[in-house]
């Protein structure tokens, strides 16, 4: 479980600046996507929490 907390702390450091490095046809899917996967891990880490 350490190396997924560190996961999400690690793609909560992506910011929009760096999205927008990436060609603008795939911002939106990669931008939606990280979101994502943070959203699943915190809800598993919470749950592991509990």
């Amino acid at each position: 479980m350490e190396h997924l907390q560190q996961l999400l702390s690690d793609l909560e450091c992506i910011s929009l600046a760096d999205i927008s490095a990436i060609p603008e046809s795939n911002q939106h899917v990669v931008a939606e996507r990280l979101e994502q996967l943070q959203d699943e891990l915190k809800a598993v880490l919470s749950s592991n929490d509990e």
